[in-house]
């Protein structure tokens, strides 16, 4: 058996490992051979091919051990042995394989040892007529496929099946593997989707109904979430998985180290083994192919590659490495033999110059320019023999990681769940979480970063983003109540200006037509955008659903009030801004404070607009254009950068709410505190007494003008 085949069967050191073989027994030249011809019979045909120097013949059995042909019940029989399976293998019972592992029949004897093997058939699975008969109704059962593939997915995903501790929500609804992944032609290739890492038949990709394609259909009965409560542009830049798998409870992998020429797995930080009970949440990555941030788990590589004169990195052997670790395991000094960890800039030296020696001659290579590759980092010697260092843009440094698409946890269960927080704050995986990006770093311990980093938020964004969603929102409404409290204060102490000329005629024209128009359209627009802002702060799907509908309905709504609003801004700073001027006047107001306080009357020189007025006037202009800028940005948020968002949102709604706090000051001290002012408003016109009274400069200007 050549050194080939033995990988195909499987490992002989543990019998339960499957190999290739076990599952695609006529791709893995267990078969057929180059030519296309049956193994064993072509050497019952041609003896001499077993002393030639084919490489599928030297030395082989073929036509004694039989070939391992397409076995079905591989997949379809439940109950499959496939450790019998590779027992026979490792036997050299091609042939017998697949009758011992259905049960079919029991095998005894073993061609290794020079045997002839013998059946007896399990006459229970056969009917009358020598035909066999078994339970092979239904889809593939799921233990069929794990077998072979929770091996390697639990290194890679921490994926599994059938599991109580690692639950998935499809899974405990009775679903199986080839309810998604079914055959798509008669030639059982199986439909897949789109994996980041591997490049395992491209041609499929994307061949399966994704999770947005099955719950908006409601294929197989599928649920069809509505999403109210989600924010629109949450949907549009996170997949499905990002939610709804927010933490695993298998140990994947954390990484791998090639050092010695056998590969060293590393399971997740805190976790004894892979595949052992651990609780983990996954790193976050965008998605080169849609831009949307997927979990992923990215397998931190620790290899050697050289660079040809092509200018490309091949992979070294194992056997190469272990050439040029054989060479320096002594001088190693506190390392452990098979876990060296190379860190420093001496060891990484002594390594490098080591497979310099050792690759001197190989043949694969016209040049020998070995590269070790860790945490992101490339580490190569220069001409003098030194150690350089720098960032990894070879395909060793790409560092997407391996989607996470199984073990889904319910919507009850998924992030934002219980509110925002699941994902905006300090306890949260999304931003704040600490993610492993070298094994071992210069000091040789792990070196980390945080997730938000991973996905284009700096740390300082995100926190800010963060005083927004954990402070800002819970207590605005807080605020605005104690301001509505201190103005009911104002109103009972204070009480409103009083005047004794309310019954004369109002014949002074204080605001014209389109004064008093641009001022209801800001008036009602701000209405508008405090409704929906309300709803959108507070993510309030109750009154999103009753008065939108669906969340793109109230995003138009609030976008097309906000412009028209910036418009009406516009036009009324063109209109006011000569009135707004300060005057040296003015000053007197602010020492009387405007006749606010005090709890008597108080005469205070004021022009068109008082000095509360245009301070008023010039914040709400202000805060307008900030608003309008921030605003207008966040409608083309989807082109910018992450961090610049986290930061424009949080600018955005911390001056919504000093808008919103001055606009009722505003209402309040223009109407009740000020009986006179919203009629004038209204109507465009005050009296005479009422203009001597309130805007004594502005009177004088108006008599001037008479004179």
């Amino acid at each position: 058996m050549t050194p080939f085949m033995f990988a195909m069967a499987g490992d002989p050191k543990n019998p339960a490992m499957p190999g290739c073989g076990s599952c695609h027994p006529g791709g893995g030249g267990l078969e057929f051979d180059r030519d296309g011809k049956r193994y064993d019979q072509r050497l019952k045909a041609d003896p001499s091919l077993a002393q030639s120097l084919d490489g599928d013949y030297f030395k082989s059995a073929w036509d004694k051990t039989g070939v391992v042909e397409a076995d079905c019940l591989v997949c379809h029989l439940p109950g499959y042995n496939f450790k019998d399976r590779i027992k026979q293998l490792i036997f050299q019972n091609f042939k017998w394989a697949s009758t011992s592992a259905s049960g079919i029949g029991q095998v005894t004897g073993t061609i290794r040892e020079g045997q002839a093997p013998k059946v007896v058939y399990n006459k229970r699975l056969f009917n009358d007529d020598g035909k066999i008969q078994l339970d092979l109704a239904g889809p593939p059962p799921s233990e069929n496929c794990t077998f072979c593939h929770s091996v390697s997915d639990v290194k890679k995903r921490g994926f599994s099946w059938n599991d109580r501790k690692n639950h998935d929500v499809h899974n405990l609804r009775g679903m199986e593997c080839a309810d998604c992944h079914w055959s798509i032609d008669q030639e059982h290739n199986f439909a897949k989707g789109d994996e980041n890492v591997s490049t395992v038949r491209n041609d499929l990709d994307n061949t399966m109904k994704t999770c947005k394609q099955c719950h908006e259909e409601g294929f197989m009965g599928a649920p069809r979430p509505a999403h109210l409560s989600i924010r629109p542009n949450h949907l549009d830049k996170l997949a499905c998985e990002t939610c709804h798998i927010p933490v695993l409870h298998r140990a994947a992998g954390e990484g791998f180290d090639v050092t010695t020429g056998s590969m060293v797995n590393y399971p997740k930080l805190g976790a004894k083994k892979i595949g052992d009970y651990f609780e983990w949440k996954p790193r976050y990555a965008r998605k080169h192919k849609d831009g949307k941030i997927w979990p992923v788990n990215n397998l931190l590589p620790v290899v050697y590659t050289n660079q040809d004169k092509d200018g490309i990195y091949y992979p070294l052997f194992a056997r190469e490495i272990g050439k040029g670790y054989a060479k320096i395991k002594g001088q190693l000094k506190g390392k452990k033999p098979n876990k060296p960890e190379l860190h420093t800039p001496e060891e990484i030296k002594l390594m490098l110059t080591a497979l310099s020696e050792t690759l001197t001659g190989n043949k694969r290579f016209q040049q020998v320019k070995p590269s070790y590759h860790k945490g992101g980092q490339i580490h190569y010697l220069n001409d003098k023999g030194e150690v350089v260092t720098a960032k990894d843009e070879t395909w060793c440094g790409e560092g997407e990681g391996f989607n996470i698409n199984h073990n889904v946890a319910p919507a009850s269960q998924a992030l934002g769940a219980h509110g925002c927080t699941d994902c905006h704050s300090e306890q949260a995986q999304m931003f704040k979480g600490n993610i492993v990006t070298d094994l071992f770093g210069p000091d040789g311990k792990p070196v980390f970063t945080k997730s938000g980093r991973l996905i284009g938020c700096a740390p300082w964004a995100f926190t800010l983003n963060q005083f927004h969603q954990l402070y800002l929102t819970p207590y605005a409404s807080w605020g605005i109540l104690l301001l509505v409290f201190l103005l009911v204060l104002h109103y009972t102490g204070q009480g409103p200006k009083k005047a004794d000329f309310y019954a004369a005629p109002a014949d002074v024209l204080r605001f014209s037509l389109a004064e008093r128009w641009t001022h209801l359209v800001r008036m009602l627009t701000f209405f508008c955008l405090f409704f929906s802002g309300y709803i959108f702060f507070y993510n309030n799907v109750s009154m999103l659903k009753l008065f939108f509908g669906s969340p793109n309905t109230a995003v138009i709504f609030h976008w097309v009030s906000g412009l028209i609003f910036v418009g009406a801004s516009v036009v009324s700073l063109a209109l006011w801004y000569k009135d707004a001027r300060f005057a040296p006047y003015d000053k007197e107001w602010f020492k009387k404070h405007g006749g606010y306080f005090g709890g008597k009357e108080v005469e205070v020189p004021a022009g068109r607009l008082n000095a509360g007025q245009k301070v008023f006037f010039w914040l709400t202009i202000a805060l307008s254009f900030i608003m309008g800028l921030t605003g207008i940005l966040l409608i083309f948020k989807n082109s910018l950068p992450l961090t610049f968002n986290c930061l424009n949102s949080t600018i955005h709604g911390f001056f919504a709410i000093i808008f919103v706090a001055a606009i009722i000051a505003h209402a309040y001290l223009g109407t009740i505190a000020n009986p006179g002012t919203w009629s004038a408003m209204v109507t465009g016109k005050v009296s005479k007494a009422w203009a001597k009274k309130h805007h004594s400069e502005w009177n004088k200007e108006l008599d001037e003008k008479k004179d």
